[in-house]
């Protein structure tokens, strides 16, 4: 996937990011334009290799547009580039300030990352980015000589709107309400930290922020169905795991191509480890190829004895927990608040260490560097 920043003045338009959401509400789709800027005095360097990326953007292709001031930034979904302007989805104030804009970037959806908080915005998320164009070498806030758009890696890869129904649009929901905020920072402070609860998948800290406030505002009542607070623990575990087993086996597969033949079934469709990269298993696959002797050999032989330890002693009874009470309440169609306490407990952390935070400890301390030595 492709990815490019741009530095968004608020000296041309100072809520521009409130205007294009305006229209992407109204219209489906916006026109964010690349202003000239009037200062500068050259051409981007890497206009050839912007051209390419741009000819093979479409719907399926996407490219990831970040946008930043700093103090905020916010990731867009861009199905099109053009050097014509769209006047239907294009705010007004462009023709009105007479803006010169290089291309217009077609926005089909809309993230918000970090809001008016510089020292996240350069911490977590520019931090992330390095620069293939400039010796690869991490983002720099200060004394850069960078011409935007920027051509940028993630160190964690993160694609911002992958999701299963294509139809799923994030836009709609993009500010989050001030009890959101609460308590979100209320699991900062008590549970996951500042710097783990950043390298989780914004789906996952949506999901377990949700499911916090849904389970706070119903546990007092004897008769809430719990049913969709297991279903959001679900899915962040789910999406947790698939990040940890991707970047494991996606190295194991490298020391040991034989391991790519091995097979399992989702739905009764056959797969083989390498498709894991591009498909999202089920739960029961994870322990399943866990539990292959081929694998395990492999998991013994190239990786810590902490990280083995963590799979076979917790992580695999985590996830026989957590299918237990999932499918449970499925069957049940319905789920009480023991239920959805215990798997509270053990994601966020409750009389015992979070199952999340420890995951992701695992990925990013135990597991760094593996996703460069394996490539």
């Amino acid at each position: 996937m492709q990815n490019l920043l741009i530095l968004f003045n608020p000296y041309y338009q100072k809520d521009v990011i409130d205007i294009h959401l305006k229209v992407l509400l109204e219209r489906g789709q916006v026109a964010f334009g690349k202003i000239r800027s009037k200062l500068r005095d050259k051409e981007n360097p890497f206009d050839d290799k912007l051209t390419e990326i741009y000819k093979g953007v479409s719907e399926t292709n996407y490219l990831q547009l970040f946008l930043t001031d700093y103090a905020n930034i916010y990731v867009a979904k861009v199905v099109a580039i053009d050097k014509i302007k769209h006047a239907k989805i294009t705010p007004a104030y462009y023709d009105e300030k007479s803006l010169e804009v290089e291309d217009w970037f077609i926005i089909k959806d809309l993230r918000e990352l970090v809001y008016n908080d510089f020292v996240q915005t350069r911490d977590v998320f520019l931090a992330n980015f390095t620069t293939p164009n400039h010796g690869g070498h991490t983002y720099a806030v200060y004394g850069n000589s960078y011409v935007y758009p920027l051509i940028v890696d993630m160190k964690s890869e993160i694609n911002y709107f992958d999701n299963e129904d294509s139809n799923f649009r994030y836009f709609p929901n993009m500010y989050k309400s001030a009890k959101f905020l609460e308590i979100k920072q209320n699991l900062i402070d008590y549970s996951f930290g500042e710097r783990y609860i950043h390298l989780l998948h914004p789906d996952s800290i949506s999901n377990i922020v949700s499911a916090e406030i849904e389970f706070q505002d119903n546990k007092d009542d004897n008769t809430y169905d719990f049913n969709s607070i297991v279903i959001k623990y679900s899915k962040t575990m789910e999406q947790e795991l698939y990040l940890f087993a991707k970047v494991m086996f996606n190295f194991l597969t490298n020391l040991e191509p034989s391991l790519k033949s091995i097979d399992y079934k989702v739905q009764s469709e056959h797969f083989t480890l390498p498709d894991l990269q591009f498909s999202k298993p089920n739960l029961g696959t994870y322990s399943f190829l866990f539990k292959n002797t081929n694998i395990k050999d492999a998991i013994n032989n190239h990786l810590s004895k902490k990280v083995t330890l963590f799979i076979y002693i917790k992580l695999i009874g985590f996830i026989n927990v957590l299918k237990g009470v999932r499918n449970e309440s499925v069957h049940a169609k319905s789920a009480n608040k023991e239920q959805a306490e215990l798997l509270r407990n053990k994601i966020i952390g409750v009389a015992e260490e979070s199952m999340l935070i420890e995951l992701t400890k695992i990925r990013v301390n135990e597991l760094k560097g593996i996703k460069q030595a394996a490539s």
